[in-house]
């Protein structure tokens, strides 16, 4: 089937394999033009984005609170990873997440990536059969908030190599992990893929020694 979305900017070290397994296509090779993708690559042309992204850089702004909640949800509304980065009642997450996939899978494509919603304003990208949704402050940057939707993206894609919706379906605590190494408290806090895929790779060589340490017998 075709996949509809944004036509995004791969970088050099994202793998462009063929589709990934049971025939679902990778997330980075589903787009098709938008005024919001032109935006992004303009500020990508202009290297403002990676000055915006860079802790080190003098025109940082500041992050807190940049995200209210970030959620992944399938084209029939099934959510797939959610995160919250304000404490909230359980009722309360339940009726965002229904208002979430309500409003967005009801939008037509090749319409604008944000909308508002209350006291927010909402981000969301589509890769492949994978809505990526995002709430933000009033006076945050839409913008940028697409750039870290898509860098999140790329990380599931270096680490799987051709990331489908099974991928983080089977190991969702892996795209769990990534996230916070990624995003905490709703503020970017490592921008370097390098440096995130060392503390991937880290954690699951400790976990495959737990593993083998806990398999042998005792005696």
């Amino acid at each position: 089937p075709h996949f509809v979305g944004i036509r995004v900017r791969k970088q050099k070290n994202v793998s462009s394999k063929s589709p990934g397994r049971g025939g679902a296509s990778r997330f980075l090779h589903s787009g098709e033009d938008s005024d919001v993708a032109s935006g992004v690559h303009a500020i990508q042309a202009s290297g403002q984005l990676q000055k915006l992204l860079s802790p080190n850089s003098s025109h940082s702004p500041s992050f807190s609170k940049m995200m209210r909640f970030l959620l992944l949800f399938s084209r029939q509304g099934k959510v797939r990873l959610q995160k919250w980065f304000l404490p909230l009642a359980e009722r309360e997450k339940k009726k965002i997440i229904r208002d979430m996939t309500t409003m967005v899978l009801a939008r037509k494509p090749r319409t604008c990536n944000f909308l508002h919603w209350k006291d927010l304003k909402i981000v969301y990208k589509r890769y492949a059969s994978l809505y990526f949704c995002c709430g933000l402050e009033e006076e945050d940057n839409e913008l940028l908030a697409l750039e870290v939707l898509h860098r999140y993206v790329e990380l599931l894609d270096k680490y799987f190599g051709n990331v489908c919706e099974l991928d983080i379906i089977f190991n969702f605590e892996k795209a769990y992990f990534i996230l916070d190494e990624f995003l905490m408290g709703g503020e970017v806090q490592e921008t370097s893929k390098q440096s995130i895929a060392k503390s991937i790779e880290a954690s699951d060589m400790l976990q495959e020694t737990m593993e083998e340490y806990m398999s042998k017998p005792a005696f």
